[in-house]
């Protein structure tokens, strides 16, 4: 369904070599589920910041990465359907999100929802600074949601892996609006890539898999 011929990945480097070296504190990104992350993470507690969202976005979002990186080849509601299945690469979802969920009251253990980051990015950045022992004033917070605005970080070369991608897939490609590593970032965007069929498929599978966790969704 999907492949890394050109190396995509590798282009990266070897993010385990660049990690070991950097100096503490440090900042590490990784879309792992809890248990394949290392044992230290029970012991010496660092902090997290896990940030969760709507599976319906989450799954549009993950197709298109797939087409761009992978060269998917498949139809979106087979994709949508494999993804429901946990047979997409990045499933269980449900595994992975709750696996943060259920530490979420633990005090090394911030849980957001990119939905309230979308709505009140503010008080998300107040939110994130406290858990992180940090004071914030507010000049600093007007700042930082200008420098974090979806289309300051779409152009935000640090982020949006164009420069590797051109390497990779060459500039035409890459004039392509579709071709960006960093999209939309709109919330409900699924309503643009699924029939109501799909949407309330995807809304019984959330519903069956969150019973009883306290967790929900817009």
């Amino acid at each position: 369904m999907s492949h890394d011929e050109d190396g995509f990945t590798q282009a990266l480097g070897d993010s385990v070599d660049l990690v070991a070296s950097m100096p503490s504190p440090r900042f590490i990104k990784s879309h792992l589920t809890w248990d394949l992350l290392p044992e230290q993470m029970s012991t010496v507690k660092p902090k997290v910041v896990y940030v969760a969202r709507n599976p319906k976005d989450m799954c549009v979002s993950y197709y298109h990465y797939c087409q761009l990186v992978h060269r998917l080849t498949g139809g979106f509601e087979e994709f949508a359907e494999l993804f429901m299945q946990d047979k997409a690469p990045v499933g269980p979802i449900w595994r992975h999100i709750l696996s943060f969920w259920e530490k979420r009251d633990e005090p090394n253990v911030l849980f957001l929802k990119y939905e309230d980051m979308k709505r009140d990015l503010p008080s998300q950045i107040r939110r994130t600074a406290e858990f992180l022992g940090k004071k914030i004033d507010d000049e600093s917070v007007e700042k930082l949601v200008d420098y974090l605005s979806f289309d300051k970080m779409k152009k935000n070369p640090a982020v949006n892996l164009e420069v590797v991608m051109a390497q990779k897939y060459g500039e035409e490609r890459m004039a392509n609006a579709d071709a960006k590593f960093i999209r939309k970032g709109q919330v409900g965007d699924y309503k643009n890539h699924m029939s109501d069929e799909m949407i309330a498929k995807f809304d019984a599978w959330t519903e069956e898999n969150l019973a009883g966790t306290g967790l929900s969704f817009e």
